[in-house]
């Protein structure tokens, strides 16, 4: 991946986050895209500012991701 920060506005949903993670790694479309908070995979349609108010890191301000792909077809 080109860029390992990311500004993300806070009214963005996390799918729609998902879903840009996912064309920027050049994932097939039968790859499916997982994203973890603290070891927490958040809802969907949850959005990135709440995300950020719980998980943020107190120390630096910044949330944390960490993402893992499965393949899911063929």
């Amino acid at each position: 991946m080109e860029k390992r920060k990311y500004l993300v506005p806070c009214n963005m949903p996390v799918g729609h986050f998902i879903f840009i993670l996912h064309s920027r790694l050049h994932l097939s479309p039968g790859t499916a895209l997982f994203v973890f908070v603290n070891n927490t995979l958040p809802q969907t349609a949850q959005l990135m500012g709440s995300v950020y108010e719980s998980y943020k890191d107190e120390g630096d301000g910044f949330l944390y991701l960490c993402y893992s792909s499965e393949k899911t077809f063929g």
